[in-house]
């Protein structure tokens, strides 16, 4: 029910900072997660006809907790509608804990800075839908990719080019919530389709061509159509602090998730670094999340899953107690670590069941700024299965370490703050499980950058050398170049 109090009374009423009530009329970039700022006009560009300031609800950054401006300025939307009781379809998320609300809230904008193309017509038409569905509680993001892959040297008897196209729709529907944000259900999916030029992934990938335990072009999404790896229902509750889902989980969406580290497209591209390659993150299998945060400083989840679903395919059929796995992961969240800034430490624990024999692991997943408001960011994260556990992944240790530098210039162009680029470096380390395999261990280095043209596309050109690649017989080392063309909205 309405009431006819102001909505500036309601907002100063709920404890709200005049800064986050100011922010509802200007558009705010969310700097990687670290330090959201009010953006220029001329970098919100041709934007503005598509979406108001106080419609904007900023994107997240899986991995790094959400900062309180972007929280509060959710809370102030809402207040400002003066809402009560239950409310359908919500055009805001209702409230989440900081950490689990860059884990479950997508977003609805395109608008990010780009100093290079701020105004083009794809972009305000991208940001025109995700207005008007978010008006209805739907939020996602988008990702089509064009990659290009070339080995050197040649291997004998195979290719060594690989073009694709890589896309990914993760979204999220928000059904139900109470006004005051203490509980919620929600709807999530994430789907997935590509297709490579000329080879079949199956059997002549680039990860096959070098016979490798890790996939250097990781975001290969190719396969027979439209493949669902996830689809759940989840609910919150306690004002954020609890998070409950069941369906067909992708735990790696939500799992082992690192800021520096952490996607197929923006971050490096060579699987290995996208999780880690040991632990089993099972996706398109029936199962069960939860998360808990009890304080800023500390969450929990929990995931239990199958591990022998089938893309596509009734996951109810695909159950069985002798293909399980159970992770646990506790996280650590430092707003300043010893002086350096922002950090999470992170540990996780699985328990397996798979082919009659039960297998233990351990892991742990570390980013970390590099100085207080530096553009500098260290990641790691290693891992030991035994050789049960290690069935189910197929590597039984791996570490994997890297810096990636985000903006880290004041003026314009490319590295600004006007422009979300970054340039990233990292090493990987991977011993196979109990399995035939040429090389004990495989080490592999890549470096990549990121160049954003317009508000919704960048470029990311990206080389690796992977050195005693596990199944390789030929030789001991492979040059991997790639680049890859990416919209995302």
């Amino acid at each position: 029910m309405k009431t006819n109090i102001p909505a500036t009374l309601v907002l100063a009423a709920a404890g709200l900072t005049a800064a986050a009530q100011d922010s509802l009329s200007d558009y705010l970039d969310t700097a990687f997660g670290r330090a959201p700022y009010k953006m220029e006009t001329r970098h919100v560009g041709s934007l503005q006809a598509s979406m108001r300031p106080d419609e904007q609800h900023p994107a997240r950054h899986a991995g790094i907790a959400t900062a309180a401006e972007i929280l509060e300025r959710s809370l102030a939307l809402d207040l400002k509608e003066e809402l009560s009781g239950w409310i359908l379809f919500p055009s805001s998320p209702q409230k989440f804990a900081p950490y689990l609300d860059s884990l479950f809230v997508p977003g609805n904008t395109c608008i990010q800075p780009s100093d290079i193309i701020s105004h083009d017509a794809l972009s305000a038409a991208a940001q025109n839908i995700k207005s008007r569905l978010s008006r209805y509680g739907i939020q996602y993001s988008l990702t089509l990719t064009g990659n290009y892959t070339g080995i050197a040297p040649r291997s004998r008897g195979g290719r060594n080019d690989f073009a694709s196209t890589n896309n990914s729709f993760a979204g999220t529907w928000y059904l139900l919530k109470k006004a005051d944000n203490s509980q919620g259900l929600f709807l999530s999916i994430e789907a997935d389709w590509g297709h490579g030029f000329n080879f079949n992934e199956n059997r002549s990938s680039a990860q096959n061509t070098i016979g490798s335990l890790s996939n250097p072009q990781g975001s290969l999404r190719g396969g027979n159509g439209v493949f669902i790896p996830h689809l759940a229902l989840g609910y919150s509750a306690f004002n954020g602090k609890w998070v409950s889902m069941v369906g067909t989980i992708d735990t790696s969406s939500y799992l082992d998730q690192n800021i520096y580290a952490g996607s197929w497209n923006g971050n490096l591209t060579n699987s290995a670094f996208g999780s880690n390659p040991c632990l089993p993150l099972e996706w398109a299998n029936w199962g069960y999340l939860t998360a808990w945060q009890p304080c800023d400083s500390f969450y929990a989840m929990y995931a239990t899953t199958g591990c022998n679903g089938k893309i596509n395919h009734n996951p109810f059929r695909s159950i069985s107690r002798n293909a399980w796995v159970h992770l646990t992961e506790f996280g650590y969240i430092a707003d300043d670590f010893l002086g350096l800034g922002k950090g999470t430490y992170r540990l996780q624990y699985t328990i397996t069941r798979h082919k009659g024999e039960t297998g233990f692991g351990v892991a742990c997943n570390i980013q970390q700024q590099l100085g207080h408001g530096s553009p500098l960011g260290f990641f790691t994260r290693c891992g030991f299965m035994d050789s049960d556990a290690a069935s189910v992944s197929g590597v039984r240790t791996a570490a994997t370490a890297g810096l990636v530098l985000q903006a880290p210039f004041s003026g314009s162009g490319w590295g600004s703050k006007a422009n979300n680029d970054q340039l990233a470096l990292g090493f990987l380390w991977e011993r196979a499980a109990d399995s035939p395999h040429v090389h004990k261990d495989e080490y592999g280095l890549e470096l990549s950058a990121v160049v954003q043209v317009t508000p919704t596309f960048f470029i990311q050109p990206d080389v690796q050398w992977i050195f005693n690649p596990a199944h390789q017989t030929d030789r001991s080392s492979e040059f991997i170049f790639q680049v890859q063309t990416v919209f995302r909205f």
